[in-house]
């Protein structure tokens, strides 16, 4: 797979976890057409990366492949929660205005809630706590 070569130790040890939790680990599948989507999780177990997307975005496809698989990951956490959030309240998840507004996008194009887009949108940028959610949730 090719974005393994573009992942932090954080993220190789995120992807280590979710083939630990199940789930498997998918790159560039059909779903990927759509040039739109960078990653997913479905409830199938299956954790997918649209390595090609990022690439071909124009943005920085080290710093966007950790992030989406940061991201991604905690949206595993939430399925192995039931596929709920963890409860986090919003005040405690600050998030800049672009973000708010990538929450909005996303829950209208997935099954996930505004609260676990918020919390997914806020750990993708502290790869800690997706590990620490995985941890306490899949184990």
């Amino acid at each position: 797979m090719n974005f393994f070569f573009y992942l932090t130790p954080q993220a190789q040890e995120i992807v280590n976890l979710i083939n630990k939790a199940k789930f498997s680990v998918k790159e560039n599948v059909e779903f990927c057409r759509d040039k739109k989507f960078f990653g997913y999780v479905d409830f199938g177990k299956k954790f997918v990366i649209c390595t090609s997307n990022i690439k071909n975005s124009g943005l920085d496809p080290k710093f966007y492949i950790n992030e989406t698989v940061y991201h991604e990951s905690v949206h595993v956490a939430h399925h192995c929660n039931g596929y709920k959030p963890f409860g986090i309240s919003k005040k405690d998840m600050p998030l800049p205005s672009n973000k708010l507004q990538d929450i909005k996008n996303s829950v209208i194009m997935s099954t996930a809630s505004s609260q676990m887009e918020h919390e997914a949108y806020w750990m993708e940028d502290r790869p800690e706590k997706a590990v620490y959610v995985l941890k306490k949730y899949c184990f």
